[in-house]
């Protein structure tokens, strides 16, 4: 039988409100983003049963969302292992920054700049600008009306 869920836990607010929190750093800004329903479902998942069996293995409590089952905690070893894992499933994957840039790249299709560059946790407008990709049609468009022998 599953532990109650108490109300004042940070991770149990994390799922009520279906956002989660990430931390800025030396290059980024912090930034609340909304979660869909299936992401909060699989984070339940991982949190209550996952994330359970980990502490339970590695003998030492913390208060980080998600750590290795090694001794150390640093993210980097986490998502080293974890690229690793993704590599085997689709050998098109070749890096983090690749994954993230995809992301960027899908939010500027749908979000205008700002919204982008705060999803991103950008500090700088230029950093997301890097990510638009110019619409071929557009450009086709734009030649065929101003370009002077059309």
């Amino acid at each position: 039988m599953a532990a109650p869920i108490i109300s004042d836990d940070p991770i149990y607010r994390l799922l009520r409100e279906g956002k989660i929190e990430i931390q800025g750093g030396r290059k980024s800004n912090s930034r609340k983003l909304e979660l869909k329903a299936f992401q909060i479902i699989d984070l339940q998942d991982y949190i209550y049963v996952t994330r359970k069996e980990i502490l339970s293995i590695r003998k030492t409590a913390t208060k980080k969302l998600f750590m290795s089952l090694g001794e150390s905690d640093r993210f980097n070893n986490l998502m080293f292992k974890l690229m690793k894992e993704l590599k085997k499933q689709n050998s098109r994957i070749k890096t983090v920054k690749q994954i993230r840039a995809s992301v960027i790249t899908n939010w500027l299709k749908i979000h205008k700049l700002r919204k982008t560059q705060y999803l991103s946790g950008h500090r700088y407008i230029s950093s997301t600008e890097m990510y638009q990709v110019g619409n071929i049609e557009e450009l086709k468009t734009d030649i065929e009306k101003f370009h002077p022998i059309g």
